[in-house]
């Protein structure tokens, strides 16, 4: 797990020094485990395996442009605490989205998406927030998934615009995805900014789904 990790994110570092090296100095020093094993107390969850071994590699990202990552930030061990404990703390899940037959409307008339096998719930005890965009769109490690879904799968969460992705089954599979859009860009979806960095839409449901999540319905109405 460790090895295929440590591949991927050498993968993406080699990428960022030939598309945009100005971000490699915001990729953070390893966490060490007595860091991990707290994040781990504190929010009563274990880490998949390949996001601690990725901690372990880089302790998250530091704030600023250009980011290395199509996110404003990528947590360290202790800010995940922070945040799962705010997204814990806010959230107001409407009723509405444990309704088979409302959510059904709801993504028929365009007001609600969703792609992949993920519950529609603005928070979750199962969700472990690992990353941050314009402080309302929201990466997750999802461990308690739809019927489909993978334990450990990462999704994005767009609370404004009520917006569910399931982006990869595992971090690993996230990070390799990534990786394979740096070595192909230009010509990937993925879209980067000098100044910026990656745009947080890569990774957002579309026309070009992931090969893994071929069959699985992005318009299941039930959770």
């Amino acid at each position: 797990m460790t090895d295929q990790v440590r591949a991927a994110w050498e993968r993406i570092e080699t990428g960022l020094r030939r598309v945009l090296p100005d971000s490699i100095p915001r990729l953070e020093e390893p966490a060490d485990d007595a860091a991990i094993d707290i994040v781990q107390a504190e929010l009563g969850l274990a880490l998949p395996a390949d996001f601690r071994a990725s901690l372990l590699i880089h302790n998250g990202t530091s704030w600023g442009m250009p980011q290395p990552l199509p996110m404003d930030q990528l947590y360290s061990a202790e800010e995940i605490v922070e945040a799962t404990r705010m997204w814990r703390d806010n959230a107001d899940d409407d009723s509405d989205f444990h309704d088979p037959g409302k959510l059904a409307y709801y993504i028929d008339h365009g007001m609600l998406r969703v792609d992949g096998p993920v519950h529609r719930l603005m928070g979750g005890e199962g969700r472990i927030v690992v990353a941050t965009m314009n402080g309302d769109v929201w990466w997750l490690l999802d461990l308690d998934p739809a019927p489909g879904g993978t334990p450990g799968q990462v999704i994005r969460v767009d609370i404004e615009c009520a917006e569910w992705d399931v982006l990869a089954p595992s971090w690993t599979e996230l990070l390799v995805r990534y990786a394979r859009d740096l070595e192909r860009f230009p010509e990937s979806e993925l879209t980067i900014e000098p100044d910026l960095g990656p745009a947080c839409e890569w990774g957002q449901g579309g026309s070009e789904r992931p090969a893994w999540l071929a069959g699985v319905s992005p318009v299941d109405p039930y959770p």
